[in-house]
């Protein structure tokens, strides 16, 4: 099997699990569901995933309802059946009556994955593998028979254990089953990783480091983006829980390595963003956005902004503009209105608000920069030139290019506020922290946090439909999905106790 397809396997192997929630009734105590499976792969898995499947627990009933309702989640679970097994095969009639009280999946490797069932009915589960059919050879492993299908096997590794996946990876778990090898369940990184879990929680995730870049990072869409937003350096692993509350979903992840106690700030220009904003983040420095813009994949843009700046005004990026705005930078959207300056045209409007060390040298590298962006940004027949105006009490500059866009910015004591408009420079109106949706999804904003992020998706999707974003490819087939969640709040700090690992909280409000 090549490396390219056992990725794709494994990625496909975690949706396996993903579905199972949807049609499941689940069980559980206040302490969390019990992971027996993790005794069966190997410390080294790439990536490891586990599902509550005990039929009483009202947690889980209820995190299988509130999946149910995204329609991608029903769209994987009809296609599901013939991923696992061609024919007339369902998940509800087949797999429903025998499955017990847990399932996972582990990516072992690049090329071999794992599926795992608790069986709580043995003769179906074994009249569902006779179903399947083309078990062209069966063979033993420490007389446990192993039944074989093309390049995937099967066996009851347990009484209670049925296992599907690469020949290696299912006697891998015979072996562990019959206690030789060391386990997952007993890594001390594993064990760091899933330290102090919710109770609540349905669905547990995990991935080493090797499994963040290989089997995340390297995808593209969602995954691709999860897998760059955990990346960094130092990084030894992560894990995520999540569970279905009655107005949402909330999801607690740790980072084991990576971190460090000094990224860590008290969020204050958050009481300086208007109410009505759509969407905030948060972190403390200039130089951390431009990291997690390049984890995203947009260092090469950067990299192109860097040297137009040096080229065009003979200004450093990073000397001249970066270093000075060593503390808490804000960047904020918000929906367009007509302003003093006679622009915005009711596009969004896009705010970055940073404090500067520097105010005269911060101020001095912009004013360079006004005749170069000018001239880039000019249209065919005109000459535009940045003129001052008083914004809110600010002594400001503001090119007007359309009527949709009129860079402005200011730079006083306070630090440096440059917007897309120059009613990105006006007094706010309230403060983000009180808006309803932030208090649902952020709530009392953390004293000290590392990163600080909030999406009103209902009102991001409709400026996405009025800008025409929601044709860009890949978010017009998440539109539907996106529209089931009323706002997103995200919170990441640095363990106190453990200044290398970091902790992150992500609550989507669902209606």
């Amino acid at each position: 099997m090549t490396r390219s397809r056992g990725i794709a396997l494994a990625v496909a192997g975690g949706a396996v699990v993903l579905a199972l929630a949807l049609f499941l009734l689940l069980r559980g105590g206040e302490d969390g569901p019990a992971d027996t499976l993790a005794e069966l792969v190997p410390p080294g898995t790439l990536v490891y995933a586990h599902l509550s499947t005990d039929p009483g627990r009202e947690e889980d009933a209820r995190f299988a309802r509130l999946a149910g309702g995204f329609p991608a989640v029903a769209r994987l679970r009809d296609s599901l059946a013939g991923v696992v097994a061609p024919g007339a095969f369902t998940l509800e009639r087949d797999i429903r009556p025998w499955l017990g009280d847990e399932a996972a999946y582990a990516a072992v490797s690049p090329t071999d994955t794992l599926l795992l069932a608790a069986v709580a009915d043995r003769a179906r589960a074994e009249a569902l593998v006779a179903r399947i059919g083309n078990l062209d050879t069966a063979a033993t492993h420490r007389g446990v028979r192993v039944l074989s299908a093309g390049p995937t096997s099967l066996a009851f590794v347990r009484d209670d254990v049925l296992a599907v996946g690469t020949a290696a990876a299912v006697r891998g778990a015979i072996d562990r089953a019959q206690g030789e090898g060391d386990a997952l369940a007993h890594a001390p990184l594993y064990e760091r990783a899933t330290a102090d879990r919710p109770g609540g929680r349905t669905l547990d995730l995990y991935a080493s480091a090797q499994g963040v870049r290989e089997v995340l990072a390297a995808r593209e869409g969602l995954l691709g983006t999860a897998g760059a937003l955990l990346d960094r350096e130092g990084l030894e692993a992560a894990a995520a829980s999540l569970a279905a509350e009655e107005n949402g979903l909330r999801v607690a992840a740790r980072l084991a390595g990576g971190g460090s106690g000094d990224a860590a700030f008290t969020p204050v220009l958050v009481e300086r963003v208007p109410e009505a904003a759509v969407a905030y983040l948060g972190v403390k420095t200039v130089s951390r956005l431009i990291r997690v813009v390049g984890r995203l994949g947009g260092g090469p843009t950067v990299d192109a902004v860097r040297q137009v700046l040096a080229d065009s005004a003979g200004v450093d990026l990073d000397g001249d503009l970066v270093a000075p705005l060593s503390g808490e930078v804000a960047l904020a959207v918000t929906t367009g209105a007509e302003d003093p300056g006679g622009s915005s045209g009711g596009a969004p409007v896009v705010t970055l608000k940073a404090q500067t060390a520097d105010a005269q040298g911060t101020e001095s590298a912009l004013a360079r920069l006004q005749d170069p962006l000018a001239t880039l940004l000019a249209q065919p027949g005109s000459v535009p030139a940045f003129r001052p105006l008083t914004v809110g009490g600010l002594r400001a500059f503001s090119l007007r290019v359309t009527p949709e866009l009129a860079p402005t910015y200011a730079v006083s004591p306070e630090g440096l506020v440059l917007s897309t408009a120059p009613a990105g420079l006006a007094p706010p109106v309230g403060t983000i922290a009180s808006a309803p949706s932030f208090r649902a999804t952020i709530g009392d904003v953390p004293e000290d946090v590392d990163s600080l992020l909030f999406l009103d998706l209902r009102q991001l999707l409709a400026l996405g439909e009025q800008t025409g974003l929601t044709a860009i490819p890949g978010l017009g087939t998440a539109r539907d999905d996106l529209a089931r969640v009323q706002a997103a709040g995200l919170t990441v700090a640095p363990d106190p106790a453990r200044k290398t690992d970091t902790t992150a909280e992500l609550f989507l409000e669902i209606p």
